[in-house]
């Protein structure tokens, strides 16, 4: 029988980094390059990296890592927002996991999301 945990985090950027792909200024190629700590009920409890890259005009597909205590979750998403937009209040896909997330499958909702951080909560199928 399968069943739901559910994660709730929140995040501090502690990297950002924008890399010029293609074309000089904003366009196709172009990618943004994420590291954040992560904190559950206030307490540390592991890191994000991420990478998003500019697909279309106003897309970007990006992928990420939580790496959390007992294993990893991979995730996926594509998001259309103008550029220089964060994006907020959105789904993505849990791809898959490491340690306990193994065979992990669902979505993440993000409530929020800025340069300085997040929120996500993970609603992780095993």
């Amino acid at each position: 029988m399968k069943r739901t945990e559910v994660i709730s985090l929140t995040s501090t950027g502690t990297g950002i980094t924008v890399v010029d792909g293609g074309t000089p200024g904003p366009g196709l190629g172009d990618q943004i390059i994420i590291t954040a700590n992560l904190f559950r009920r206030g307490v540390s409890y592991g890191t994000e990296g991420a990478v998003c890259t500019r697909v279309a005009a106003q897309t970007n597909l990006c992928t990420g890592t939580f790496s959390l205590p007992r294993g990893q979750v991979t995730w996926q998403h594509l998001q259309t927002t103008p550029v220089g937009t964060p994006p907020s209040d959105f789904d993505l896909a849990i791809t898959g996991g490491t340690g306990a997330y193994v065979t992990a499958r669902g979505y993440g909702h993000v409530a929020r999301i800025s340069e300085s951080g997040g929120a996500f909560t993970l609603y992780l199928v095993r």
